[in-house]
């Protein structure tokens, strides 16, 4: 959750800019997400355009998508490429919260990774024309290209940061110029003041003497702070020395030598311990800090591409954080049932624990000490502004403490051993207690049996509950009898206060009746003036609105137009080097014999394809009276047919000569015709 979080927020950041709240990104399909990751990777790099994914085949969607993460240099957790596409062409949650996750914290970099990886990359091809001549001479000319566009990117960053230092050291240099030039017009001034002075020698001699004064009073203040540091360390070490001397004096009177032994013993193993444990910690620690600071000095001016490079390389071990951490959390999860981690787990966890405590107690010591110097000191100063007095108790202090501890001694054994008598006669209590209880149990127990042979069982524990029922209905009464006069006695008091304070109220009520009717009149202009502004507003959004739209559509029309303008000054590039290639070497004596071999070839085909129609053109007329001829004769073969049949034809679609031949017909009526026989006389 904490990533998707931080995917929205930086999401809403330009150069992106989307206006979405954490409910929203997390409800959107998988199709909603491919569209926001196309939309972010368009946003990054102009090249890629905007695509409706709806009306995009899932597959080319994907293809589209991972060519741009390979241009990027995105590195999927998923090894097998097949299983990376079509994770990424189902839209599946987890891959493209993954990729929106890295993407989207660092849309510089990679928008300069697109603009050079897309300059950088090799145009798809088919596969069988990667291995023709002039395809490998093609790709030979991109990759010579490609290696001269990598050096003038590199020269142009360096330009561009070249630049940007040498702007600043200009504004610098242009800053110190103007003051140098203010200076010298102060000292101009100065010495023409000084040149009007009658004893000029006089004067810059004084001067001379109160600078040199000057000079001497700057480093003497600087002696004297030096001194005083000196001397505050002298007190603090005077101090220290004064108060182990009183400990030790303190230690030498109330104890033997083994007292004082041990009490040195504890000062060096808390000594050794500091020596062992607490000062090679800070140590290493400053040694880290001098390290880092050191590589920071060492790096010299950190530049735009230097902080884009720690960023990146922060990411990346984020990202080895997070996987580390989830490897780690499965882990956890499938030794849930192993009895030995889980022992190991604990053990390691009180040891955590432990070592905690341990710098909490040794933290807490430490200021414990430091609060003892300091009272230590506190009592020192107070005793030197005293003159010097208590710092040791006398014989005669300690004579007299003595004896008043021995008067208090007699008092302090009666009340322990009142005390004893006390703990005794509550032992004996308590154990009479239970020893009643126990009774109690058993009298219990006799009475319950008696009262099942009696048929009354339950008998006793109803009647205690009688008891205690009646009990809290008293007590619940009494306290209805007492809340009863209390809620009389604070409605009384409150009636009391309501009337005091409606008698206080009475004039600041007849003020905010006006007040309200000025309030009133205020609303009703405020209401006015408020829709006026509203329709100002109105209006003046619509023309914003219509001024952004127009600003959108010139933007794409411009990106449209820079985008053709590319394309066309790349093929234009293409055609001259085509141009060249054909024009010069010996491309282009091969070039040349292979299409005067079809050149040849096609005349020749030009020529014979001409005696063909010359051939065409000759046979035309003949085949078109022959076939005037063929028609004919098929509609006389399906006459005589007609005929032979018996059908009664129209003859008047065949000629004015058929009528003699229909009277024939009229008169053979009734006789049989041999088709072949009246073809073959016909003809």
């Amino acid at each position: 959750m904490g990533d998707v979080s931080y995917i929205v927020d930086s999401l809403g950041l330009p150069p992106f800019s989307y206006q979405m709240s954490l409910l929203s990104f997390t409800e959107k399909g998988p199709q909603e997400l491919l569209q926001l990751l196309s939309d972010v990777f368009s946003t990054i790099s102009p090249k890629h355009q905007k695509v409706d994914v709806a009306k995009e085949v899932p597959d080319q969607t994907a293809d589209r998508l991972i060519n741009f993460l390979k241009i990027i240099k995105y590195r999927p957790n998923v090894q097998d490429p097949l299983l990376f596409r079509q994770l990424v062409a189902s839209g599946d949650r987890e891959t493209l919260y993954q990729i929106l996750r890295w993407v989207v914290p660092q849309p510089q970099l990679l928008e300069k990774r697109a603009f050079v990886g897309h300059y950088l990359s090799f145009p798809d091809m088919p596969e069988e024309f990667n291995f023709d001549p002039d395809i490998m001479e093609l790709k030979e000319e991109i990759k010579a290209m490609q290696q001269e566009f990598i050096e003038l990117h590199k020269s142009s960053d360096a330009i561009k940061t070249l630049s940007k230092d040498t702007q600043a050291l200009k504004n610098k240099i242009k800053s110190l110029e103007e003051e140098k030039e203010r200076l010298g017009e102060k000292v101009e001034r100065a010495k023409a003041a000084v040149d009007k002075l009658p004893d000029r020698s006089s004067y810059m001699e004084v001067c001379t003497n109160l600078r040199k004064q000057q000079d001497e009073e700057v480093n003497l203040s600087t002696a004297i702070q030096t001194q005083r540091a000196l001397q505050e360390k002298a007190e603090a070490a005077y101090h220290r020395a004064a108060a182990r001397l009183r400990e030790l004096q303190m230690s030498y009177q109330e104890g033997s030598a083994g007292k004082l032994l041990e009490t040195l013993n504890e000062d060096v193993k808390n000594l050794r311990a500091q020596v062992n444990e607490r000062y090679p910690k800070e140590v290493e620690k400053r040694q880290k800090r001098q390290a880092a600071l050191s590589e920071a000095l060492a790096s010299g001016i950190s530049t735009e591409m230097d902080l884009q490079r720690l960023q990146q390389q922060a990411t990346a071990l984020h990202n080895q954080i997070t996987e580390i951490q989830e490897r780690k959390v499965a882990q956890d999860k499938a030794r849930q049932g192993d009895k030995a981690y889980l022992q190991l787990r604990q053990a390691q966890q009180m040891a955590t624990v432990s070592a905690r405590k341990k710098e909490e107690l040794g933290a807490k010591q430490e200021r414990l000490q430091e609060k003892k110097a300091t009272l230590t000191t506190q009592l020192d100063k107070l005793n030197a502004e005293g003159g010097g007095s208590g710092a040791v108790f006398s014989e005669e202090e300690w004579r007299t403490k003595y004896e008043s501890m021995k008067s208090k001694l007699p008092i302090y054994k009666k009340m322990k051993k009142e005390l004893g008598d006390l703990e005794a006669e509550v032992f004996v209590l308590a154990h009479t207690e239970e020893l009643l209880a126990v009774q109690e149990a058993g009298l219990l127990e006799k009475v319950k049996r008696l009262e099942k042979q009696q048929g009354i069982s339950g008998f006793t524990e109803t009647a205690q509950h009688l008891e205690k029922v009646s009990e809290a209905k008293s007590q619940m009464d009494e306290e209805k009898g007492m809340t009863l006069i209390e809620i009389s006695r604070t409605v009384e008091e409150i009636n009391n206060a309501i009337n005091q304070r409606k008698q206080q109220l009475a004039p600041q009520i007849k003020k905010l009746r006006s007040v309200r009717q000025d309030f009133a009149e205020f609303e009703a202009k405020y209401m006015e003036k408020k829709t006026a502004y509203d329709n100002v507003v109105a209006t003046f959004e619509a023309r914003t609105s219509a001024l952004e739209g127009e600003v959108t559509g010139l933007k794409a029309e411009v990106s449209e137009n820079e985008t053709k303008y590319h394309m066309l000054h790349c093929q234009l590039h293409i055609t001259d080097q085509n141009i060249k290639k054909v024009t010069s070497g010996p491309a282009a004596e091969r070039l040349r014999d292979k299409y005067e071999a079809k050149v040849k070839e096609t005349e020749d085909t030009t020529k014979a394809l001409r005696e063909r129609q010359r051939e065409i053109k000759d046979t035309h007329s003949t085949g078109l009276s022959q076939i005037d001829i063929m028609n004919d004769m098929l509609r006389l073969l399906q006459l005589k047919l007609n005929l032979a049949r018996g059908i009664a034809v129209d003859m008047s679609q065949y000629g004015g000569g058929g009528g003699g031949g229909g009277g024939a017909n009229g008169g053979m009526a009734g006789q049989m015709y041999d088709t072949a026989s009246a073809n073959v006389l016909q003809l």
